[in-house]
């Protein structure tokens, strides 16, 4: 992922030294993550971290980690970041967006990147702060032709988190994707309810099993490892948004990145160099970094099954072909933000 990020970022700034004739006297930034879900959680969270890290590095800025779990805790922990002179604080999904908007008037001097959230795109604009949402169905979509391909049985699973707009585009571009490769294909969709939960995760993912299921994406954030056992426990093939299962299970077989760091990056760079873009509102995609396709595990996955490895690789050729259609504006994947379901999939018009 920092490999995704660094790529996407262009020439980068030297690290601030006091030794360097040109920085001298230059204040090193702080920057702090204050985000709802825990750290470790091999998805979202850690992805930021890694942006965050990496922008450490490349720009000699402090980094700050503070997980504020609970939502009576998130406007407490947003303000007490910025009453400690942290010059950027980086916020995560909608659920933090009144506490980010309300501390964000107190302290107007400080930054705010916030990420997953919808803050400057109407009437209201807040200068100190840029906001960013996700749009995935054009990756998911790709994700989706591919499940389509893999199936035997014709009948694919898709696991998500909770019931929000980008996920329920997310859920909609899968299926879409899958009627494409697949008419003859049946999707079943569930919410785990939670991006933290894997045990119900687990349980959603068996019973989709039950009902013949043989390839299951999931898109979950840390409930993804409860799919993936289930999977692995019943012998089929799963896939998953931005974390690496392969280790723990060979029929894992390909990742939809996410670019969460490239994300945070990018905000502490714009920092950095005096071009933090306040008041603006971004929509990050497949085609700006937002989203990518991680074909190296798809690969990896083709090259190492052979039972699979004819399939897998005719699909990833295609599916990149598709990824240039979308790239360059000639296919459009809708962003539905309606709760996914198959039968209104299946008849839409193509």
């Amino acid at each position: 992922m920092v490999i995704g990020l660094v790529a996407g970022c262009g020439k980068k700034s030297e690290p601030a030294s006091s030794d360097d004739s040109g920085d001298k006297g230059k204040k090193q930034l702080k920057v702090a993550l204050v985000v709802n879900q825990k750290f470790g959680d091999k998805a979202s969270m850690d992805d930021l971290a890694k942006g965050a890290d990496q922008a450490a590095e490349d720009f000699g800025v402090e980094i700050k980690k503070l997980e504020s779990a609970e939502a009576s805790k998130y406007e407490e922990d947003v303000r007490a970041m910025s009453k400690a002179g942290y010059d950027l604080i980086v916020t995560t999904y909608a659920y933090m967006t009144d506490a980010t908007k309300l501390v964000s008037k107190e302290y107007p001097d400080t930054k705010y990147a916030a990420i997953f959230q919808t803050i400057n795109d109407g009437s209201e604009k807040y200068d100190n702060i840029w906001d960013t949402e996700f749009h995935g169905e054009g990756a998911f979509y790709l994700g989706g032709y591919i499940a389509g391909k893999l199936t035997k049985s014709n009948h694919v699973g898709f696991v998500v988190g909770a019931e929000e707009p980008t996920p329920n585009a997310e859920g909609n571009g899968f299926m879409l994707g899958v009627k494409a490769a697949n008419p003859d294909a049946t999707v079943e969709f569930s919410y785990v309810g939670s991006y933290e939960d894997p045990a119900k995760a687990k349980e959603i993912a068996s019973a989709m099993i039950s009902k013949g299921c043989d390839v299951i994406q999931t898109d979950s954030g840390a409930s993804n490892a409860g799919v993936v056992e289930a999977c692995k426990d019943a012998g089929i093939l799963c896939s998953g948004e931005i974390s690496d299962y392969y280790d723990t299970y060979d029929g894992f077989y390909g990742i939809e990145g996410i670019g969460f760091g490239d994300t945070v990056y990018k905000a502490i760079e714009m920092l950095e160099n005096g071009e933090f873009a306040g008041g603006e509102h971004g929509i990050r995609d497949l085609t700006n970094g937002g989203y990518f396709m991680d074909w190296d595990s798809f690969n990896r996955f083709a090259d190492n099954n052979a039972e699979y490895k004819d399939t897998m690789k005719a699909a990833i050729e295609e599916a990149q072909k598709l990824e240039e259609q979308i790239k360059d504006g000639s296919l459009k994947v809708p962003f539905i933000t309606d709760v996914p379901n198959w039968d209104t999939i299946k008849a839409s018009a193509e």
